[in-house]
């Protein structure tokens, strides 16, 4: 009950930070193509975030791509700053 809970808390927590993308993709839009494509991901997925609040179990997959996406990028992201 406390991990349901808990786990809920943050689904709506990511998804609300992965949704407030929305304001700086209007900005990258024209500027950045590759950023702005990243960034509508992020936003998709935190929209979805939000509406897996519902039913956890049932979204599982989807939890589990968001954690092990953000694993991955975050990777990605610090090898880059490492070779710099």
């Amino acid at each position: 009950m406390i991990r349901e809970r808990a786990l809920k808390a943050v689904l709506i927590l990511v998804g609300l930070l992965f949704s407030a993308g929305v304001y700086p993709l209007t900005m990258f839009l024209s500027r950045e193509p590759a950023l702005a494509m990243m960034l509508s991901l992020y936003v998709t997925l935190g929209i979805f975030l939000l509406l897996a609040v519902r039913n956890p179990s049932a979204n599982r997959s989807l939890i589990a791509f968001t954690a092990w996406s953000s694993f991955a990028h975050a990777a990605v992201m610090g090898c880059r700053h490492i070779r710099k």
